[in-house]
């Protein structure tokens, strides 16, 4: 668990100061750099999206906001990930066997490690919504300081001030407690698996400027996992197969295991992904969800609570069950389903965010 100490500097300092080298909010494994993005555009979104400000917390992301200051633990320092080597062996392919060769990974659980401590970044396992909110509006305050810096006219420094609020406000409302009392919507969206309604669970979200959504899932108050959603225009023209050799493989390591959920009562294969295991007890697991959601998903979760809490996978079979028009809040570009469960275009109001 994430253990907090109180110290005695602005929490701003402690966050611009926290971790080393690449360690920053939450990392692009190609670049390290900072794949947050510009604040604005993520915070773009209203509560309209998967918060229902007419049936829901009246007071949403109030509880973000905090004076305690706390110290970022550093990662511990990983030796080099070994070099993969070729293998072949023989595969069955009807009725042949073919010979199938591949990179195999020495150490997989190493490489995997090196790509969870990139892709976290300054996020650790157990903190609190109210730190993750002070790590996401790190770029905030980074961007509100500099332009306040070299604006001297008192009308401009007020019109930054408006949009440091602004920015701020936005993110405390991508903040949703799962209960069913607050009418969320996030029931027939990407991540309607990822979570239990009235189970003490929250999560905190954010897209980013360059295609990419980032939903942080809490326990009892404790960060325990993390989604990613790269939209389909983040590699724009790559199928899922190629995003996972080339980028997927190349972060974690090139050797996952190929894992397949089947129905509980038909045992056919519903869902197919990719998992790998990292030595700190992280697991790693990459779905493509780009047919319903058009989407390249990958999720980071801490193993040991993930053994408390349940396994939680996508269910690739569409339900039929909806009642009249819904709206996929997390969708490709301007998704809606009608009764039947088909997608279909929205209407300029269902863009827009709102029910017809």
């Amino acid at each position: 668990m994430f253990s907090t100490r109180l110290i005695a500097v602005l929490g701003l300092a402690v966050l611009s100061s926290a971790g080393c080298g690449k360690d920053k909010a939450s990392t692009d494994p190609d670049t390290g750099s900072s794949m947050l993005g510009p604040t604005a555009s993520s915070s773009s979104s209203s509560s309209s999206e998967g918060f229902d400000d007419e049936g829901g917390d009246s007071g949403a992301g109030a509880e973000l906001e905090t004076t305690e200051e706390f110290e970022i633990e550093p990662r511990k320092k990983l030796p080099p990930p070994e070099t993969p080597t070729q293998k072949c062996k023989m595969v069955k392919e009807g009725k042949k066997k073919v010979k199938k060769c591949g990179l195999s990974d020495p150490k997989p659980g190493l490489s995997a490690q090196h790509g969870v401590y990139t892709i976290m970044g300054d996020f650790r396992w157990g903190m609190t919504p109210a730190q993750v909110f002070k790590v996401l509006s790190k770029d905030i305050e980074t961007e509100y300081a500099k332009r306040q810096e070299s604006e001297a006219d008192a009308t401009a420094q007020d019109a930054n001030r408006k949009w440091r609020a602004d920015q701020l406000h936005a993110l405390k409302s991508d903040y949703t407690k799962f209960t069913k009392a607050s009418n969320h919507r996030w029931g027939v969206s990407l991540i309607q698996y990822e979570y239990v309604d009235d189970n003490g669970e929250e999560m905190l979200w954010v897209r980013t400027g360059n295609g990419l959504r980032k939903f942080y899932f809490f326990k009892d108050g404790a960060l325990w996992k993390i989604f990613y959603a790269y939209s389909t225009d983040v590699w724009p023209g790559k199928s899922y197969a190629d995003i996972v050799e080339e980028k997927f493989k190349k972060w974690f390591g090139p050797s996952p295991e190929q894992q397949i959920k089947e129905d509980a009562e038909t045992k056919q294969p519903v869902l197919e992904y990719y998992e790998w295991k990292a030595t700190d007890g992280e697991i790693v697991r990459s779905f493509d969800m780009t047919q319903v959601h058009g989407v390249f998903a990958l999720t980071v979760v801490d193993g040991p609570a993930e053994q408390r809490i349940g396994q939680r996978l996508p269910n690739m079979k569409r339900d039929t069950d909806y009642e009249g028009v819904v709206k996929d809040v997390l969708g490709g570009s301007d998704v809606c389903y009608d009764s039947d469960g088909n997608i279909r275009e929205c209407t300029e109001k269902e863009a827009q965010g709102f029910e017809e």
